[in-house]
């Protein structure tokens, strides 16, 4: 199993109207390394620094990327690819850090297009140039092991990123869900899932990764950690 790498990217402050904000104004947003042999695969790059409105509403406390790779251990100079779940502002925030170098970012082909809508995210950060992007039509397989699965629901072009061996099957689920309840009970909640028409979709989504019966699932923004019961 190549080693993963749970990044605390930022730490936000939601604003009173954040559909999240009733249970908690403080969110965390992590983003995920996969030391693969053939490379690190960087899921979502979390917030960036320099957008005034973002700073604002958010007050986000930021890490650099490349920092949270060297506290884990991780070479920097060993990313060979970015996967973005989806292009909210921060889950892409990060991604100009690999802008102009040779890194493919990996982005559901829905999303490339939702991502073009007014106030849907910050364009700077979700603009990915059209050499290193990887405009996926449903799931793809990136490295031996590492897969990434389309998952729509919190978005139409939500992806989740699967790693696997023989024992052992690893889940990032990303945002799928917003916490680990709504990932052990299949539920889509209006809060993450805004859109209607997606809801069914969400619930698809999450059954499909429980039917590949992880052994631990992640998500971007909360702490707990699913874990398999043991049989």
């Amino acid at each position: 199993m190549p080693r993963i790498e749970r990044l605390r990217l930022a730490d936000l402050v939601l604003p009173e109207d954040h559909p999240e904000a009733h249970r908690s104004r403080d969110a965390v947003v992590f983003g995920f390394a996969i030391d693969h042999p053939d490379g690190i695969v960087i899921v979502d790059t979390g917030v960036g620094i320099g957008n005034a409105f973002i700073d604002e509403m958010y007050r986000a406390r930021v890490l650099d990327v490349e920092e949270a790779l060297t506290s884990a251990g991780l070479e920097a100079n060993r990313v060979t690819a970015v996967v973005n779940s989806h292009l909210h502002f921060d889950h892409c925030g990060q991604n100009p850090t690999y802008y102009g170098t040779g890194v493919p970012v990996y982005v559901q082909a829905d999303e490339v297009v939702a991502a073009r809508e007014r106030f849907y995210t910050v364009d700077e950060w979700a603009s990915v140039p059209d050499a290193q992007l990887r405009s996926l039509h449903g799931d793809e397989l990136l490295a031996d092991g590492v897969r990434v699965l389309a998952t729509p629901g919190h978005t139409r072009g939500h992806q989740s990123v699967v790693v696997e061996t023989q024992d052992e099957v690893v889940v990032i689920a990303a945002q799928a869900v917003w916490d680990i309840a709504e990932f052990r009970d299949e539920r889509a909640t209006e809060a993450n899932v805004d859109a209607v028409e997606l809801r069914d979709a969400a619930v698809a989504s999450i059954r499909r990764l429980k039917a590949l019966d992880p052994t631990t699932a992640y998500f971007s923004h909360h702490s707990g950690v699913y874990r398999r019961s043991s049989r």
